[in-house]
């Protein structure tokens, strides 16, 4: 990366890793809308996937067979079983992770050499949560929480990808060529490029058209960001990189200004997502799963400090809607469920109270 030009560095993820090998098998017609749709409105849930439809998969098979690095994150369940079914052919001069333990390097990349391999270039960062980024990175909170990993002594560009909400299966060339003019019009020496499957693709190709280095940075806008929710969706994402905290408020006044459209179910599912955010489980460097949560002190709190400006800023928004007080439904048994709230425990308790008189009924 430092001194090659073209260069693309491309990680394996699970879902690409499934899209694949359906693609290998030859049961493309397998793969359903949910593998590339935008998903379900969930501040609670998690959602997640490449954004490709089954059009796309020769594309994305070549570009795995020529990528200058490939990391298949072996260190990752199922891949480390997996990987080894997949029948690609790579190209003379090309490299990979050596093993699982070598793999998922770019988490450990970022919190260690990115800043400084950043310094003196033109960067450019594009992806769902492009605007997010730009917006935080002004801001004193951001610049004291990122101040070991933030990229200062360069020149940084940002791209909203997707800022029209155009889906990518059917429009990935249009989003393409979007980049192309932002890399040009910026002259970029590196992009960090945030979009799903169609990064691998995209990636590959500008680097070689451009001359110029692309790196699959995938979740670690969102790890820069500290955001709940992928940028692109209004549900929780499937995974965490963490790197450091960025203050609810702080980061909810950069979510709204970045995404001034948003409806108010839309809004309250990622308020809520940035809140449940706080008690998955945190490891400087690492990825956490959704469901991976600790709660311990220092989460906790961290949860009630941003609860307060939650109740607060969005309470006009809970009975604002049907789909509004469905989203709060959801989060509030969340919080009973973990003891997080005295609204979750008597929302709970009124829950379980139902459903034992429903079983009551259905015995008379």
């Amino acid at each position: 990366m430092l001194v090659q030009r073209p260069f693309c560095f491309l990680r394996m993820g699970d879902v690409e890793l499934k899209y694949l090998l359906t693609y290998q098998d030859n049961q493309l017609d397998q793969l359903d809308g949910s593998e590339y749709g935008d998903g379900p409105l969930s501040g609670t849930q998690h959602s997640g996937n490449p954004g490709l439809g089954p059009k796309h998969a020769e594309r994305l098979w070549k570009v795995y067979e020529q990528a200058d690095y490939v990391d298949f994150h072996e260190r990752n369940w199922p891949n480390e079983h997996l990987v080894k079914k997949l029948k690609l052919n790579r190209s003379p001069g090309t490299h990979r992770n050596p093993n699982k333990e070598t793999s998922v390097i770019f988490l450990t990349w970022v919190e260690r050499e990115f800043k400084e391999y950043c310094r003196g270039r033109r960067i450019g960062f594009a992806g769902a949560e492009a605007s997010v980024l730009e917006i935080l990175a002004q801001t004193p909170e951001f610049k004291q929480a990122s101040a070991d990993y933030w990229p200062e002594k360069a020149e940084i560009f940002f791209h909203q990808a997707r800022n029209d909400g155009r889906n990518l299966d059917a429009n990935l060339d249009l989003v393409k060529e979007d980049l192309r003019k932002f890399v040009s019009d910026n002259r970029l020496d590196t992009l960090f490029l945030s979009l799903g499957g169609g990064a691998k693709i995209i990636g590959f190709e500008l680097s070689r058209e451009l001359g110029i280095c692309c790196f699959d940075f995938g979740a670690m806008t969102r790890a820069l960001t500290y955001s709940g929710c992928d940028g692109n969706r209004a549900a929780r994402s499937p995974h965490y990189p963490f790197l450091y905290r960025i203050p609810f408020g702080t980061y909810m006044d950069a979510l709204e200004t970045a995404m001034p459209r948003l409806t108010p179910a839309e809004l309250l599912a990622k308020a809520h997502g940035q809140l449940i955010f706080e008690v998955v489980e945190k490891v400087v460097g690492w990825t956490s799963a959704s469901w991976e949560f600790d709660f311990s002190g220092e989460n906790r709190t961290a949860f009630q400090k941003a609860y307060q400006v939650y109740r607060a800023r969005y309470q006009h928004l809970f009975k604002a809607s049907p789909e509004t007080k469905k989203e709060r439904a959801g989060f509030l048994h969340f919080c009973g469920t973990h003891g997080l709230t005295l609204e979750g425990r008597l929302f709970m308790a009124k829950f379980r109270a139902k459903g034992i008189v429903r079983r009551c009924l259905g015995r008379s």
